[in-house]
C-alpha cells in the first residue's frame, strides 16, 4: 500500500509539474515569439528607412541633371554635397544613354567607368527595367570587385523637348554599401544579447532566394520575418532567438521528475514551481520589451517608442490646444572622446549626459537617445518658445559641467535644435526632420548654441555648404588676398603703420569683401586655418620688402575669437615669425574687445605670453564691449582702436564727441595709444587731433590696397589723398 500511496503521489505530481511546463512553455513561447514579431518590425522599419534616404540621392541627382538640361558641369561639387547631406551612399554615377561617364568618388571605382548598363549583361538587368518602367529601380545586392556587398538605385533621367515630348538622357545611379544601411539598426546588438538574423532578396529578376547578410550564429527553425519593401522587390528580414535563450522544455520535464522523488518537500515544490517559471517568462518579457523600446546603454526610450508618444501627444495637443516643443541635440565633437580615450569613455559620456538631461526635466517630459551622441526631449505643456529656450539653456549649462572620464576631466558641449509644435506643424516626421535641421543649424553657429527651427533654414544650410565649399578652394588654389590700409600720424599725416585686410579674388569674377564669407569661415572653423595663411603672407610681405631695402611698417593683424581658442595659437605665432625672420616688433595683434571681456582671465593669460614675445596688442573696436578702466589696467595692451561707429556720427552727435574725447583721454592715462577708425572728413581729423588722439585711419587717408599700389613715404599720402578719394 504504501509503494502504491508513493506511485501514486509520483505519477500525479509528475503529470501535473509535466502540465504546467507545457502549459508555461507555451505562455513564454507566445509572448517571446510576439516581442520578436515587434523586435522585426521595428528593425525592418529602420532598414527600409534608411535604404529609401539614401535612394533620395539618386532623385536629387536626377533632377540636377533635369534642371541643367543634361550637362551638369558641376557634377563633383553637387555629389560631394550630397554624400555630406546622405552619409549613407558610397558613391554617385552618371551614365548619359546607359555608359557610365562620371562617378564621385573615382578613386577605387576606376573600372566602372565606360560599362553599359544597357548591354543585356544579367547584372544590368534593372537598367533595363528602370528605362521600361520609367522609375527607379534596384539593382543587387551584389558582391563589389573592391569588397562588399552593395545595391545601386538607378534612376532613368528624361529630359523635355522643344516639342513638349521627352527623350531618355541616361541614368543617375547611387551605390549603397550594406554594411552602412545595417549600421543603422540595432541587429548587431541584438546578435551580440539574444538574436540571429538574416535579410534576403527573392524577385523574378535574380531567380532563388539570395540571403546576403546574416548573423555569425545558425538560424532557429521558429524564426519570424517581415517584408522590407524596396524598388522592383522586396527583402525578408528574419530574425530568431539564440538556442541558449530559449526555454529548455526537457529539463522542466526533468525537474518535475526530480521534485516528485522529493516526497518531503513535494508540496512546497509544486507550489513553488509554476511561481519561479511565470518569473523567468515576466524577466524574459521584460527584457524583450525593454529590447524593443527602450536604448540598452543609457536606459532611455528609444527613437521608435519617442515617435510614438509624438504622434500621441500631437493628438492630445490637438484636443486641448496646448504647445510643446522638441528638441533634437548632438554632443559637440564627441568623436574626439572616442578617438583619444576609447569607447568605454565615450559610453560612460553618454550615460553621464542622460542622467543630466533627465535631472533637468520635469517628470511629464520625454527624453530618448535616438542612437550615437544624438538625444531627443519632448517638452510638454509649455506656453511659450522662451520657456523651451529657458530649458535649453539649463541644459547647455548642466552639459558643460566638468565629467571625470577614466581618471581624465572632460568638458564637453551640445548643440539644441528647437522645432515647436504646432507652430512648426503637426507631423511628427516632419517635426523631427525640422528640429534636425535647427539642431545643424546651431552647428554652424559655432557648437553648444541653441537654434530654433525657421523655414529659411534649408536654404541657409545649402548656402553656407556651397561658401564653405568655394572657400577652401580658394584656400588650396591661392585665390586669398591681402590689402593693407596706412594707419597715420594725425598731425602729420605720415604713415606708421599697416593694417593686414583680408580679400577673396575670384578668377574672372569681382572683388569678395569679408562680409561675405568670414562668418561661415567662423562656423565651420575655416576661421582658423585663415586666420594663420593672414599672419604668415603679411610676414612674406614684409620679409621681401626688407630684401628690397624699403621702409618696415608695423602690421596689424585682426585676430578671431576662434583663433584665441586654439592652444596652439602662440606656439604657431612664434614659428611663423621665426620662419620668415621678421621682428615680433612689427607685428601688431588685434582682438575685439567684446573677446577679451567674455573670456578675460584666459585672455589676460595668452597676451602676457604675446607680449612677452615682443608681439603688439591693439584692443579693436574699443568702445563697444563695456570694459572699465579696472580691467583695461590688467591688460597688456600698447593700443586701443576707437570703434568706427563713434568716428562716423561724431560730427552730427555731441555726445559722440564726448565719447571719443573720454576715450582718448582715458587712453592716455593707462600710457595707451589711440587709433581712430573710419575717418572720411578733415572735419573728422581736426576733431580728434584737438581731442589728442594719436593716429588716425580711414578713407580720407587711403582704401586697402596691395602693399605695391601704396606710396608709403613720410610725405606720400597727403599728395595723394585726393585720387584715392576717387577709387
Amino acid at each position: 500500500m504504501r509503494l502504491l500511496i508513493l506511485g501514486l503521489v509520483f505519477g500525479v505530481t509528475f503529470a501535473l509539474c509535466s502540465y504546467a511546463v507545457w502549459w508555461l512553455q507555451g505562455i513564454s513561447e507566445r509572448e517571446k515569439r510576439m516581442l520578436l514579431n515587434e523586435v522585426v518590425s521595428v528593425e525592418a522599419a529602420a532598414i527600409e528607412r534608411h535604404l529609401s534616404r539614401a535612394l533620395t540621392a539618386s532623385y536629387v541627382l536626377a533632377q540636377q541633371v533635369r534642371s541643367a538640361g543634361g550637362q551638369l558641369e558641376n557634377f563633383e561639387a553637387v555629389a560631394e554635397e550630397l554624400m555630406v547631406s546622405v552619409p549613407e551612399v558610397s558613391n554617385l554615377q552618371l551614365a548619359p544613354n546607359g555608359v557610365i561617364e562620371q562617378i564621385y568618388p573615382l578613386r577605387g571605382n576606376e573600372r566602372a567607368l565606360g560599362l553599359n548598363l544597357l548591354d543585356g549583361q544579367p547584372r544590368n538587368r534593372e537598367a533595363a527595367l528602370a528605362l521600361r518602367d520609367r522609375r527607379l529601380t534596384l539593382a543587387g545586392p551584389f558582391e563589389l570587385v573592391q569588397g562588399g556587398v552593395a545595391v545601386i538605385g538607378r534612376n532613368p533621367v528624361f529630359l523635355s523637348t522643344a516639342d513638349g515630348d521627352e527623350h531618355f538622357w541616361g541614368f543617375a545611379s547611387a551605390l549603397i554599401f550594406i554594411d552602412k544601411i545595417l549600421a543603422s539598426s540595432e541587429l548587431g546588438k541584438l546578435e551580440r544579447t539574444c538574436c540571429s538574423y538574416e535579410i534576403a532578396r527573392a524577385d523574378n529578376l535574380i531567380g532563388p532566394e539570395y540571403i546576403f547578410a546574416s548573423s555569425e550564429s545558425a538560424m532557429d527553425a521558429n524564426a519570424v520575418e517581415v517584408q522590407i519593401s524596396v524598388p522592383n522587390g522586396h527583402w525578408m528580414l528574419r530574425l530568431s532567438r539564440h538556442p541558449g535563450s530559449q526555454f529548455a522544455f526537457w529539463q522542466g520535464m526533468l525537474l518535475s521528475g526530480l521534485l516528485a522523488l522529493l516526497l518531503s518537500a513535494l508540496v512546497a515544490r509544486i507550489q513553488r514551481e509554476p511561481d519561479r517559471l511565470r518569473k523567468l517568462v515576466e524577466k524574459k518579457t521584460e527584457e524583450l520589451e525593454k529590447l524593443a523600446f527602450h536604448d540598452p546603454l543609457t536606459g532611455l526610450i528609444n527613437r521608435r517608442l519617442l515617435t510614438q508618444e509624438l504622434e500621441h501627444q500631437i493628438e492630445v495637443m490637438r484636443r486641448e490646444h496646448s504647445q510643446a516643443a522638441l528638441f533634437y541635440m548632438d554632443l559637440d565633437d564627441f568623436k574626439r572622446i572616442n578617438d583619444s580615450m576609447g569607447h568605454e569613455a565615450g559610453d560612460q559620456l553618454l550615460v553621464e549626459v542622460a542622467l543630466r538631461l533627465k535631472n533637468v526635466l520635469r517628470g511629464q517630459d520625454l527624453v530618448a537617445r535616438l542612437g550615437g551622441d544624438e538625444y531627443a526631449i519632448m517638452l510638454l505643456n509649455i506656453r511659450s518658445a522662451e520657456d523651451a529656450q529657458r530649458v535649453a539653456n539649463k541644459i547647455l549649462s548642466s552639459v558643460s559641467r566638468p565629467t571625470n572620464l577614466c581618471g581624465h576631466e572632460v568638458v564637453t558641449a551640445m548643440s539644441i535644435g528647437i522645432a515647436m509644435i504646432p507652430a512648426d506643424g503637426w507631423d511628427a516626421a516632419a517635426l523631427m526632420k525640422s528640429a534636425d535641421l535647427a539642431m545643424y543649424s546651431a552647428k554652424r553657429q559655432g557648437k553648444n548654441q541653441v537654434a530654433f527651427f525657421d523655414p529659411g533654414m534649408q536654404s541657409q544650410v545649402v548656402a553656407s555648404l556651397r561658401v564653405e565649399e568655394e572657400l577652401r578652394h580658394a584656400l588650396e588654389h591661392d585665390e586669398l588676398r591681402l590689402h593693407y590700409q596706412p594707419i597715420v600720424e594725425l598731425p602729420g599725416r605720415r604713415p606708421v603703420m599697416l593694417e593686414a585686410l583680408l580679400r577673396w579674388q575670384v578668377p574672372g569674377q569681382p572683388l569678395r569683401y569679408p562680409g561675405e564669407f568670414i562668418e561661415v569661415a567662423e562656423q565651420n572653423g575655416l576661421i582658423v586655418q585663415v586666420g594663420y595663411w593672414v599672419i604668415h603672407q603679411a610676414c612674406m610681405m614684409l620679409q621681401q620688402r626688407e630684401k628690397e631695402g624699403l621702409e618696415l611698417l608695423p602690421v596689424a593683424i585682426n585676430v578671431s575669437p576662434r583663433q584665441l581658442q586654439d592652444p596652439m595659437f602662440a606656439d604657431c605665432l612664434a614659428e611663423i615669425l621665426l620662419d620668415t625672420g621678421v621682428s615680433p616688433a612689427l607685428i601688431e595683434l588685434e582682438i575685439t574687445e567684446s573677446v577679451l571681456m567674455e573670456q578675460l582671465d584666459r585672455a589676460l593669460m595668452l597676451l602676457n605670453r604675446l607680449k612677452g614675445m615682443g608681439v603688439g596688442i591693439a584692443i579693436d573696436d574699443f568702445g563697444t564691449g563695456y570694459s572699465s578702466l579696472a580691467q583695461l589696467k590688467e591688460l597688456p595692451v600698447d593700443t586701443l582702436k576707437i570703434d568706427r561707429s563713434f568716428v562716423v556720427g561724431m560730427m552730427e552727435d555731441k555726445r559722440g564727441q564726448q565719447i571719443v574725447e573720454a576715450i582718448v583721454a582715458m587712453a592716455h592715462t593707462l600710457g595707451l595709444s589711440v587709433i581712430a577708425e573710419g575717418i572720411e572728413e578733415e572735419s573728422q581729423q581736426i576733431i580728434l587731433q584737438q581731442y589728442g588722439c594719436d593716429l588716425g585711419q580711414g578713407y580720407f587717408y587711403s582704401k586697402p590696397k596691395p602693399v605695391e599700389h601704396l606710396n608709403l613715404g613720410p610725405e606720400k599720402v597727403a599728395e595723394e589723398k585726393s585720387g584715392l578719394l576717387q577709387d
